[in-house]
């Protein structure tokens, strides 16, 4: 556990180094999870080397949002008297990224789906020429399944 917190920590430092260096309007933090991101993809990074470091920080999340609540109980006279305003950005805001996050989710669905498909009809191709009858029973079943329809024999 211990290696999996030093590789997340070091690509956090790493995407800091980044940012004072370049000087970059962009957060160290944002740059280190783009790098993460980036070496999760290409398989630079494996996802077992922090599965388990990555599960710990998730179940835990909240504990890091103290610091930012009580940085806000200090600032509360900077605050004062404009607490609609605050409100009002804040329900707005959280409207809008309810918003984005349902239709990103769709439209992953859809690719997903889109992609799954094209693998079922792939096996299915597959199956048809290993299955000399031309049948393929099995993967007409798997495709009715999966879209939702009814086999047709």
């Amino acid at each position: 556990m211990l290696k999996q917190f030093s590789i997340i920590l070091s690509i956090y430092f790493l995407g800091e180094l980044i940012q004072k260096a370049l000087g970059l309007p962009v957060p160290g933090n944002v740059l280190g999870m783009l790098i993460l991101f980036f070496s999760l993809c290409t398989g630079v990074i494996k996802l077992n080397m922090i599965d388990k470091i990555s599960d710990f920080l998730l179940e835990n999340m909240a504990f890091f949002f103290l610091p930012a609540g009580a940085s806000l109980i200090t600032c509360f006279a900077l605050l004062e008297g404009k607490l609609t305003a605050i409100l009002a950005v804040s329900l707005i805001s959280t409207f809008i990224i309810l918003a984005v996050t349902g239709l990103t989710v769709e439209l992953v669905q859809r690719f997903l789906g889109k992609k799954s498909s094209k693998e079922a009809r792939s096996i299915e191709n597959e199956d048809d020429k290993s299955n000399k009858n031309g049948s393929g029973t099995k993967t007409k079943k798997a495709y009715a399944h999966e879209n939702g329809t009814k086999e047709v024999s």
